[in-house]
């Protein structure tokens, strides 16, 4: 993949309001309500708990429900296995965050199943420091936790783990690794990198995820290329700002416009399918 001329200093401009988007579950170490860093091995603990419940559009409410369980349990959420199960279920059901009830029948044995991981690694910063490298690392993951995605093609939780591990800490293994992939990354694919398809004169989107001409691998490969050549120091921050691409949720409705502040700022509107019914509107 060439990456447009033009291309790349868009992307740059484009990224730069999302440093002020972080995740929401970074919070609880900027109030301080976690008493320690987020790339401490006890920071890690708190994000991997938080990346095995990740569903695209379900952060703030996984979020909420580490911060209740931790405002709850204290450092004894590193411990969740040796609770009973049906106290952890109803601490899950008190907290109110999650609305889907097949996912929080999920939650307890999700939850102390990585406490179980815990026990088994040791420090998560000594385990991820070692890794050859950290596909090896997704693997393990995927493999030894409940519901991370032993079955999923993309493995976007454990991807999502180690995209918040690097963000935290840095580690030299981010440089190579591939991040998790987004539908935002691929309408960002479609309208900037390759020729949108079109129907009426209109491009569709979802229609490109599951073909076989850009399977899971050659997304992974393709995004990973892409945040290297436009972050070549530390390629995790790109991310948000694609995954936020014509994303529904924030104030102005998409996530990329809340952090551009609509879309006469944002350096991408250009290519944007979305922008001129907006732009229309911010005159």
């Amino acid at each position: 993949m060439t990456l447009a001329e033009d291309l790349r200093p868009r992307l740059l401009e484009y990224a730069a309001p999302f440093d002020n988007h972080p995740p929401e579950i970074l919070d609880g170490f900027r109030k301080g309500v976690f008493p320690f860093e987020a790339g401490s091995d006890k920071g890690l603990g708190i994000l991997l708990l938080f990346a095995a419940l990740y569903r695209p559009g379900g952060e703030s409410a996984a979020s909420r429900l580490i911060l209740a369980l931790y405002g709850r349990f204290g450092n004894e959420i590193f411990k969740l296995n040796r609770i009973p199960f049906e106290t952890l279920r109803d601490e899950v059901e008190a907290g109110g965050a999650l609305a889907d009830a097949a996912e929080r029948a999920r939650v307890p044995g999700i939850l102390r199943s990585v406490c179980d991981f815990f026990y088994r690694v040791g420090p998560l910063k000594t385990w991820l420091e070692k890794a050859p490298d950290w596909e090896t690392r997704v693997l393990e993951l995927c493999g030894e936790i409940y519901w991370m995605g032993r079955h999923s093609v993309m493995k976007n939780k454990a991807r999502y783990f180690l995209w918040l591990a690097a963000g935290a800490h840095g580690f030299p293994q981010a440089r190579d690794f591939a991040w998790p992939v987004g539908e935002g990354h691929l309408r960002f694919y479609v309208d900037f990198l390759k020729p949108g398809r079109k129907r009426g004169g209109r491009i569709v989107a979802g229609t490109y995820g599951g073909t076989s001409s850009f399977d899971a691998e050659k997304r992974l490969r393709t995004f990973a290329e892409l945040s290297r050549a436009v972050f070549p120091e530390e390629p995790w921050k790109s991310f948000t700002p694609l995954d936020a691409y014509l994303r529904r949720g924030g104030t102005l409705h998409y996530r990329c416009r809340t952090a551009q502040g609509g879309c006469r700022p944002c350096p991408l509107s250009a290519g944007c399918p979305a922008a001129p019914h907006f732009l229309a509107m911010e005159k």
